[in-house]
């Protein structure tokens, strides 16, 4: 299908407030290619939230994400929650890590590449993944739950006041291996239960977050599961040494860390444990993650899957 009139959920405050700059261009090169462009701007998440909310309900085609992970967040909570009759979303990256896009093929530095995408139409069906909380809300996300030591890395980095970009995710790890302590975790996977003392467990419905670590190398967007890994506790040094292979994804071969794979996968910890997804505090531990398989429809290219 041809898409024509689009609601652009533009997030100036992406990648610490560069994206502020390109928010403009972004507009531009949809403008360019075709497309009727409504900004919704939103001063706090909760308030863009209501406006992508309001546009699943209205006659655009679809639903265009001008931001990061986390703002394409806030799209797949409004599309989960639309269900089956959810307008397709776009992207047009301007975030730190960009895994979404990275997932889908879509171009990242390249605007007026993004924005033909978008205008020819072609959709790819995906998976999002729900996160259920002690107190019964449910938060839809697209790329990796983070709990234990990589929740307090995107914690920490987010904190940090310099640098700027993907550069503070290794400063970040470095700071909080240094305090680490294991989490006590029981972790039950389609039923299986599993208890181990761990430095994190993470759920990836992609392979990569923050911006291009491969936490969770063999995830596929829509293959209906998730996968899991899962670091066993160890010295800091082994640690340190494993940290690195992250971004290769090599790390799935050491013989501290296990993977498996689930469609519903519940986590708790004895310990105050904080789950993060793509990029955003959603709360603590308790919480149960499921897979939405076909939950939603990104617009991508031919090569990239798109029909």
């Amino acid at each position: 299908m041809t898409i024509h009139r689009v609601a652009a959920l533009i997030n100036p405050s992406a990648r610490h407030g560069l994206a502020g700059q390109t928010s403009n261009a972004a507009v531009e090169a949809l403008t360019a290619a075709g497309l009727q462009v409504t900004p919704l701007l939103g001063s706090s998440a909760d308030e863009a939230l209501e406006l992508v909310r309001t546009a699943q309900t209205s006659d655009h085609d679809a639903v265009v994400v001008v931001g990061g992970d986390g703002t394409i967040r806030l799209a797949l909570q409004a599309a989960y929650e639309s269900g089956a009759g959810a307008l397709p979303i776009g992207l047009m990256p301007a975030g730190t890590g960009n895994d979404t896009a990275r997932a889908l093929g879509i171009p990242i530095h390249d605007q007026a590449a993004a924005a033909a995408i978008i205008a020819a139409g072609a959709r790819r069906v995906c998976d999002t993944a729900t996160i259920t909380l002690a107190d019964g809300s449910i938060h839809a996300f697209g790329t990796v739950a983070a709990t234990g030591l990589d929740a307090l890395v995107t914690e920490r980095a987010n904190t940090l006041p310099w640098p700027k970009g993907q550069l503070r995710y290794p400063i970040a790890a470095v700071i909080e291996l240094a305090r680490m302590k294991p989490f006590p975790y029981e972790i039950t996977v389609d039923g299986r239960k599993l208890e181990h003392d761990l430095v994190l467990a993470s759920v990836g419905n992609t392979a990569t977050y923050g911006g291009g670590m491969q936490i969770t190398p063999s995830a596929l967007i829509d293959d209906g599961h998730l996968d899991v890994i899962l670091v066993h506790h160890g010295s800091r040094l082994k640690l340190m040494g494993m940290f690195p292979t992250i971004y290769s994804g090599k790390h799935i071969h050491r013989k501290e860390v296990d993977q498996v794979r689930g469609r519903r996968i519940e986590l708790s910890s004895t310990r105050p444990t904080p789950i993060y997804a793509d990029g955003d505090r959603i709360g603590e531990l308790p919480a149960t993650i499921e897979v939405r398989p076909g939950a939603v429809s990104f617009l991508v290219s031919a090569a990239s899957g798109g029909e």
